[in-house]
């Protein structure tokens, strides 16, 4: 029928984007900061311990195994300042001392099993006293000492050159 027009549709827009956010990007950590010290030899330089298991103890911190101290000094977590100071308080403790023989250079114990006594220590074998010795475990000033106290219990003797 001529009377009834064609449907035409209703005019539209075209469509409106709707803003878009950005990626919210995850959630990131700070950065762990590296630490800024150097590494540090508990025992001071060219030294080492020779009692991995000794125990130090600080005040006002938990009890470290000498090992344990090491390896944070290794890594760089001990204060620079506070590792030249270390040195002088672990001696002992660690066994920071340079090994030493001790009927002294060139001599061997002869009488392993035979015992010393010194005042205020407790007996000690030639064999384990030279041990601590090569160790490091004695002072190097009373090692040093030593061959003149010990050489008649422990016979301190040159040693017998090898074939």
């Amino acid at each position: 029928d001529p009377r009834t027009p064609d449907p035409t549709p209703n005019p539209t827009r075209p469509p409106t984007q709707l803003p878009t956010s950005l990626p919210t990007p995850n959630p990131t950590r700070p950065p762990v900061p590296s630490p800024t010290n150097l590494s540090c030899n508990i025992c001071g330089d060219d030294m080492s311990i020779s009692i991995p298991d000794g125990i130090v103890e600080f005040p006002g911190q938990s009890a470290i195994t000498c090992e344990d101290l090491q390896t944070r000094g290794s890594t760089g977590l001990i204060p620079n300042g506070e590792c030249d100071r270390l040195s002088g308080f672990v001696d002992s403790i660690c066994g920071c001392n340079d090994p030493c023989s001790v009927c002294g250079n060139g001599k061997e114990v002869d009488f392993p099993d035979a015992i010393v006594e010194f005042p205020g220590q407790s007996p000690i074998s030639c064999a384990e006293l030279q041990t601590n010795g090569l160790l490091g475990r004695i002072p190097s000033g009373q090692c040093a000492r030593l061959s003149v106290l010990i050489d008649s219990v422990c016979g301190c003797d040159p040693r017998t050159p090898d074939p």
